[in-house]
């Protein structure tokens, strides 16, 4: 495991909920908040570098097939994303009032559950019930197309999957926009080929000394800075610097063994329950801190942010101890019984071949 991938994933789940949290104290101050933090948005970007990164990296050299690779994946992102989306859906059933995009519709509905993107029947874009569920529509994606690569031969697999990526973000300058096509080959899939070709390039051992790789991280969130907000694609503002985020902290680590900080390492852990949950805490918050007769003036606001942040981090590391780390746990216990009962069938079986083979041996 690289420790400081682990870290800048808590870092990225933050980012997005420091971005949203922005959101929501411009709409309770009566205007735009996203400028705020429109750099977290960027932790997105990072997400889908590291996984592009991570799949390549836990992969390569091993023997396994696409259907193990992808019951996997499904075992590690469905089980948690699939109880969100239902304790969403049930607010939208009996409480729509505690939700401003409370709307029910059936189609939109199914298509949350099977990571299919859908015209969102209260806003104008393709999100699913629980909204940070679109990347998981092109985390899903790719997994597909990478369990399919383990078909071709090791060698063919990064470059066959960067052909397919780059032509879909190709193709997706003539598609309209506003459509599941353009969703799907919007350039933002680049990302995935990005981590993919890091890891690639990481794995052949190119030589970067400590102090350039956090140089470059810093450049990365300089960059993010200062490019949000501007008018220059997000594959430009947010996704170039995010590489050189997620390249410099790989290679700031290097060969050396950490001993693991606990806190990052548990926010790290718990990034996926952060990132999936905080949209759920922040409405709640919000609420309570206007009931409190609390505004957005003065030190409020900050003091707004900052317990926004605890809280979601708070709520995400509960969820990760609770409910995502218990199923992850089931899942590799299913796993190793189902490994054990492979081998002794197979053993049983290697046992018996040998004893018709000793018995057909005429003496």
């Amino acid at each position: 495991m690289i420790v400081s991938l682990q870290y800048l994933r808590a870092v990225a789940a933050l980012m997005v909920v420091a971005f949203h949290a922005s959101e929501k104290l411009g709409r309770m101050a009566g205007t735009d908040g996203s400028a705020a933090f429109a750099a977290g948005l960027a932790g997105v970007d990072i997400f889908f570098i590291v996984s592009g990164f991570i799949m390549l990296a836990t992969t390569q050299g091993k023997d396994i097939s696409p259907a193990d690779f992808a019951r996997k994946r499904f075992e590690r992102i469905v089980p948690l994303y699939w109880l969100l989306t239902s304790l969403v859906l049930l607010v939208v059933m009996v409480r729509p009032e505690l939700l401003s995009t409370a709307t029910f519709d059936g189609a939109h509905t199914a298509a949350s559950y099977l990571f299919v993107p859908w015209p969102h029947p209260a806003l104008d874009a393709h999100l699913p019930l629980l909204v940070p569920g679109w990347t998981l529509n092109y985390e899903m994606a790719f997994y597909a197309l990478f369990a399919a690569s383990l078909l071709l031969p090791a060698r063919s697999r990064v470059p066959g999957l960067v052909a397919v990526l780059s032509l879909a973000a190709f193709a997706g300058l003539f598609v309209p926009a506003g459509t599941i096509a353009a969703f799907y080959t919007d350039p933002i899939i680049l990302e995935f080929a990005a981590g993919l070709l890091l890891a690639s390039v990481w794995r052949r051992g190119l030589p970067m000394n400590r102090t350039p790789a956090l140089f470059l991280a810093g450049l990365g969130f300089l960059g993010l800075y200062f490019g949000s907000g501007s008018d220059l694609p997000r594959i430009v503002w947010a996704g170039i610097p995010a590489l050189m985020i997620v390249a410099g902290v790989v290679y700031a680590e290097g060969a050396k063994d950490q001993r693991p900080m606990r806190l990052p390492m548990l926010l790290g852990d718990a990034s996926y329950s952060i990132y999936l949950s905080h949209v759920i805490v922040l409405p709640v918050l919000a609420k309570a801190w206007s009931a409190a007769g609390l505004g957005v003036s003065g030190m409020q606001g900050p003091a707004f942010l900052a317990l926004a942040l605890t809280a979601s981090a708070l709520a995400g590391a509960a969820l990760y101890g609770a409910v995502e780390r218990p199923l992850m746990r089931y899942f590799a216990a299913r796993r190793r019984r189902r490994t054990s009962e492979v081998g002794r069938a197979k053993a049983y079986e290697t046992r018996l071949r040998r004893i018709v083979t000793r018995a057909e041996i005429p003496s």
